[in-house]
């Protein structure tokens, strides 16, 4: 980095000259025929890593085929291979003594720890995989917006974690009541956000404050009434992680912790006058919850996750001119029935998504970074887990219940070197041989002008000027005429190292951190 001004770096990768008034809002299909620009745009947006035969199989195609296909191939994932801890059983060490007692408490800590920090792994292999589809990438969105901390005072178990992310992937794309009903009675949720605690006799506030403020409707849109009775409303769920306490890590009602008074949200009689069981109190009262909110305020509602969909698929910080957009994106939300499906199609085979001022724009999260270079080197999954925890994003860790801020905090004075070191870390761990088959496995990669532009491709968003083309193919060549790549790149371990040079010059340009 000593070659570069820092605070110049910065305000490249900042530039604001961009003028967002002139974008297309037009949300009108776009029906000519992807260019390779256009997909990699899309697949950017997408996913968290490419390859160039993806690129290759949709170029040509029309963005309702490339999207229909995205779609249908999540559709398809949902139910990865499960982590090796999810079917382990624990007892409460507290009712053993004994051997017994050391074993259980230490399988409980492991659940509590390690095993976290193994599921962060877990979602490391599966957005590195997932090449070809919205699944990953629509995942981690679930996971900020329904942000849930392990690593609180007494923290969740990785059981609760990983049920929390099933949820998601299983709902990915499907309708934002389902959502909101089931996260109401996560295991995970009820543990960080206390309504493991919220009691008949003594109501916590702290997830029906969070429900509407973070969750659904956004500020302003809900009185302090709304969140009192919202929270009677909420009272009696629980959950354990012990097979000798009940089935674990499954929500379940407690009737006595159950307010059996009637309650008025936001305008709603809430009255029990139905037996308490755990179905009749979720039907009459938490999905009941929800279809007050969705229905009395779902206009703020769908302008509320339109807009964060948008800002975290398209550009994180809209214009007015963007706000339109929103807007449109919000009404067939709501004309849907609260469907993300259909809005989020709707967005992406649009004439406004593909418009040259949204390519390029977004700033990398330390997942587009680090698991877009992962995709094509070696390097150990679980280290990588701990590189974005480093740079600021902890999977299944996040650092509040508001998420992570995102934008402009992914890249700092003080994460940029970070992220720069790490970065060279996983190139180092790959020897030349290994470099040089890896550009082996990129078509044509004989032809140094095509290896390059192919590079270029995988890393870097928007058009490369020909002058620095020029310069990256230089750094393969080292001074040796264009026509001798063939033979130079038959020896492996010497192209790997000029491959190597290679990815160490791509990743201190400004524009490798925007995608």
């Amino acid at each position: 980095m000593a070659a570069i001004s820092r605070r110049n770096f910065l305000e490249g990768l900042f530039d604001t000259s961009q003028n967002r008034t002139e974008v297309n809002t037009s949300l009108d299909e776009y029906t000519q025929p992807l260019n390779r620009l256009q997909v990699r745009h899309l697949l950017r947006r997408a996913t968290f890593s490419m390859t160039n035969s993806v690129i290759d199989k949709y170029v040509g195609k029309t963005a309702g085929e490339v999207v229909d296909a995205l779609f249908a191939n999540a559709d398809k994932n949902t139910s990865p291979i499960q982590p090796f801890f999810v079917n382990d059983v624990i007892k409460n060490p507290q009712n053993l003594s004994g051997k017994q007692k050391e074993e259980e408490a230490a399988k409980r800590a492991l659940h509590l720890g390690d095993y976290n920090r193994e599921l962060g792994k877990w979602w490391v292999i599966l957005m590195k995989n997932d090449r070809d589809s919205f699944l990953e990438k629509t995942v981690l969105f679930w996971h900020d917006h329904f942000a849930t901390q392990f690593a609180i005072c007494d923290n969740i178990p990785a059981i609760s974690m990983y049920k929390q992310n099933d949820l998601f992937r299983k709902n990915y794309a499907g309708n934002f009541r389902t959502l909101l009903e089931q996260i109401a009675i996560d295991g995970a949720m009820l543990r960080y956000l206390n309504g493991n605690e919220n009691v008949s006799d003594s109501p916590n506030e702290n997830f029906a404050r969070e429900l509407m403020e973070l969750f659904s409707i956004g500020v302003g849109n809900y009185t302090e009434q709304d969140i009192r009775e919202g929270a009677k409303i909420l009272t009696g769920w629980k959950i354990t992680m012990y097979a000798d306490e009940g089935t674990p890590y499954k929500a379940f009602l407690n009737p006595s912790h159950f307010d059996a008074n009637s309650k008025l949200f936001m305008g709603e009689v809430f009255a029990v006058n139905y037996e308490i069981s755990e179905q009749n109190v979720f039907n009459n009262s938490v999905k009941k919850l929800i279809d007050v909110i969705l229905n009395k305020k779902g206009q703020e509602v769908s302008k509320f996750l339109a807009n964060k969909m948008y800002e975290y698929y398209v550009y994180a910080n809209p214009s007015k001119t963007d706000q339109a957009v929103v807007g449109e994106l919000a009404k067939v939300l709501l004309d849907n029935k609260f469907e993300i499906k259909p809005m989020l199609k709707k967005l992406f085979k649009s004439q406004h998504f593909f418009d040259d001022l949204n390519v390029g724009v977004q700033l990398k999260s330390p997942p587009e970074t680090i698991i877009g270079m992962l995709r094509h080197l070696e390097y150990n999954d679980l280290y990588a887990r701990n590189i974005m925890a480093a740079l600021g994003l902890e999977l299944f860790n996040p650092p509040n219940v508001a998420g992570w801020k995102g934008y402009r905090t992914w890249i700092s004075t003080k994460t940029l070197p970070s992220t720069i070191h790490f970065l060279k870390e996983i190139i180092n761990t790959n020897n030349d041989l290994a470099l040089g088959n890896w550009a082996n496995t990129i078509e044509s990669s004989g032809d140094v002008h095509i290896l390059t532009e192919r590079m270029l491709e995988l890393f870097i968003a928007r058009p490369v000027s020909a002058e620095r083309v020029k310069k990256y193919e230089n750094m393969l060549l080292a001074g040796a005429p264009d026509y001798e790549w063939y033979e130079i790149f038959k020896n492996k371990e010497q192209a790997g190292q000029k491959v190597r040079n290679l990815l160490f010059e791509i990743i201190k340009a400004p524009d490798y951190f925007l995608f």
